[in-house]
Order: structure tokens, then sequence, then C-alpha cells
């Protein structure tokens, strides 16, 4: 039997993969303008709500994998795909946790208030700022390719190791009752 990731992992893995990857569908339709302007205000203001959420959920992620060993890797992937995949994850989890930051002070930048879900505002971190805005919009969006970048180098290398017979994917995949 392969080990797994307990289901507490599998449950925020896939829970904030599915958000990532809407987020970064909502933010290239909002930053591109391809709906008209009221429907990406919606949008916008969806995207950051939600960004804000996952955000404390890979907080969560993040604590409960340095309190817990994540399963070992099948022996048959080589030293440097090992080292390849820790980056590779870390990096996933720096981006991720350092997206909403800067959505938030590129938006605080722009003079606005960040709300969630329109229930609350965010205390200021920063005031209106031309220089704050264009710096973390910059970083905001660039993070945001890096993000597609690394989604699809890893979903390129689970399929690659499924190919290979590694057994990758049902690591995170919940069990099956019978």
């Amino acid at each position: 039997m392969e080990p797994r990731y307990r289901p507490i992992a599998q449950a925020l893995h896939w829970l904030i993969a599915i958000s990532v990857i809407g987020l970064i569908i909502a933010g290239l339709i909002v930053h591109y303008n391809w709906i008209p302007k009221p429907g990406r205000l919606t949008l916008a203001l969806l995207h950051i709500s939600v960004g804000l959420t996952i955000l404390v959920l890979m907080l969560v992620r993040l604590a409960y994998r340095l309190g817990r060993t994540p399963p070992q890797l099948p022996e048959t992937i080589a030293p440097h795909e090992r080292a390849l995949a820790a980056a590779g994850h870390w990096s996933f989890y720096a981006l991720i946790v350092a997206m909403p930051i800067f959505g938030v002070l590129f938006v605080e930048g722009a003079g606005r208030p960040v709300k969630w879900f329109g229930l609350f505002s965010l205390p200021q971190f920063v005031g209106k700022s031309r220089a704050i805005h264009h710096d973390f919009a910059f970083l905001h969006f660039w993070g945001g390719i890096a993000l597609i970048v690394l989604l699809v180098v890893h979903v390129g290398a689970v399929i690659a190791h499924e190919r290979r017979g590694q057994r990758i994917l049902i690591r995170m995949m919940p069990r099956r009752s019978h």
C-alpha cells in the first residue's frame, strides 16, 4: 500500500488548489478586462475575499505541514527529483501566502479598503501611494504568472511520474471505501 497524506492535508490541498485555479482565472479576467465593468468589479471583490480566505487556509496548511512529516516519495524517484519536488512545494507555500499580501497592499496603495465578502474591512496597513500601488500590482501580477508556471510544472510532474508507474497521485487522493 502506498503511503498517503492524511485526510486533513488532502482536504486542504484540494480546497486550496481548486480555489487558487479559480483565483488565477478571475485575476486574468479582471486584469485583461474580459468582461464588462460591473461584472469585473464584482469578480474583483470576490477575488479579494477568496484570496484572503485562502491565505488563512494556507497558513493552517503550513502549520499542519510543519507539525507532520509528509509521506515518503517512492524509492524509484531520483534524488534530484526529490529536491525539485521539495523546492516546488515550498515555492507553492511561499507564493500562496505572499499573493494575498501583495494583493492587499496593491488595493490599499490605490486608496481603497480591503473588504472580506462585504462583512468587514481589514485594518489599513498602508495609505494611498502610487508607488506602493504600482510595486504591489507588479508583484501580484507576476506572482500570479509564477503560480501558473508552478502549477503547470507540478501537474506535469505528477503526470510524468504516473506514466512511469511511480503512483504519486494516489498519495493525495482519499481512500475509497469498499
